[in-house]
């Protein structure tokens, strides 16, 4: 892994989250690091999209957890997660870029996906606070306005 200090992104962001949290975190008004380092946005609702597509629908594809240990996603189910979309308060910290590094040989198919989720989140050292009521988009919805009719983890 290799960090790089981004400048403070500008206007609205999101965040992925499961719908079990979704009061905690409205009541806390801040996204915490849950265990991690720095939390994660994105700029942009697209962008999120692919985010999610790239990590939490991948059923059954590995990933390492905040505490080191390798583990599978689980199934994806679409109504269990709601996108926030928020207007962040200010406050000090350091924004952070995860550069995903990738060893010498790998397939030039490999390396342009490993760029594109560096580029997707953006990271921020600390709980991000936000003003009050942000806008919660449920997920399941989106997914089937994107993709009538067909499986939700294949097409977004």
């Amino acid at each position: 892994m290799a960090y790089e200090r981004i400048d403070v992104p500008q206007g609205s962001l999101y965040h992925y989250t499961q719908k079990d949290r979704l009061d905690a975190i409205l009541q806390d008004g801040r996204i915490r690091r849950f265990g991690d380092q720095e939390c994660w946005f994105c700029t942009s609702l697209a962008d999120t999209l692919r985010l999610m597509e790239m990590t939490v629908m991948k059923e059954g594809h590995p990933y390492v957890d905040t505490k080191g240990r390798l583990c599978k996603y689980p199934a994806f189910v679409p109504e269990d997660y709601v996108i926030l979309k928020l207007e962040p308060r200010y406050q000090n910290g350091e924004w952070v870029r995860w550069n995903q590094e990738m060893p010498p040989g790998c397939p030039p198919e490999i390396l342009a996906e490993a760029e594109e989720f560096s580029l997707l989140k953006k990271g921020f050292r600390g709980d991000l606070k936000f003003y009050q009521n942000p806008k919660v988009i449920e997920v399941s919805p989106l997914l089937e306005e994107q993709a009538p009719g067909m499986d939700m983890t294949m097409k977004l």
